[in-house]
């Protein structure tokens, strides 16, 4: 019965640590996900946005079917407003043509104001490389439990 109940823990030992030092090393924990996609074309992507300002994911854009084309990398996040607005801030690269956006910017800076944090779809508008056409955007930025 001993061996048994060393043989046990010995197993259970061994499987929390990864966990142990998976926390150990100073992962970021995740607060928020973030997705877009395009009501129009050509839009869509996410990712996490961690406890320490690193983000992930990415989306890519492509407008005029396919002739300007732009990969966006999230770079780093913040609380506006704790639990109810955030900011995400993006390095763009250009891939096909150019419709001249800033090679780094954030949402507040196309949008006007913060993302809310709804955990559901919210429609906006943001610029569109021809002024005389809206592009709507579904952006959602749900918290992580």
């Amino acid at each position: 019965m001993m061996r048994k109940t060393r043989i046990l823990l010995t197993m259970l030992v061994l499987a929390a640590l990864p966990a142990l030092v998976a926390s150990a090393d100073g992962n970021p924990n995740v607060v928020y996900t973030w997705t877009v996609n395009d009501l129009g074309q050509g839009v869509w992507g996410g990712g996490p946005l961690f406890d320490d300002g690193s983000t992930g994911g990415n989306f890519p854009l492509s407008f005029y079917n396919g002739q300007l084309i732009a990969h966006f990398q999230p770079v780093s996040w913040h609380e506006v407003v704790p639990g109810e607005s955030v900011d995400i801030c993006f390095r763009v690269r250009e891939i096909k043509g150019s419709f001249g956006p800033p090679y780094e910017f954030c949402f507040t800076d196309i949008l006007g104001g913060p993302l809310p944090v709804t955990g559901t779809g919210m429609p906006m508008i943001i610029p569109h490389p021809d002024p005389d056409i809206p592009h709507p955007l579904l952006i959602r930025v749900t918290p992580v439990n």
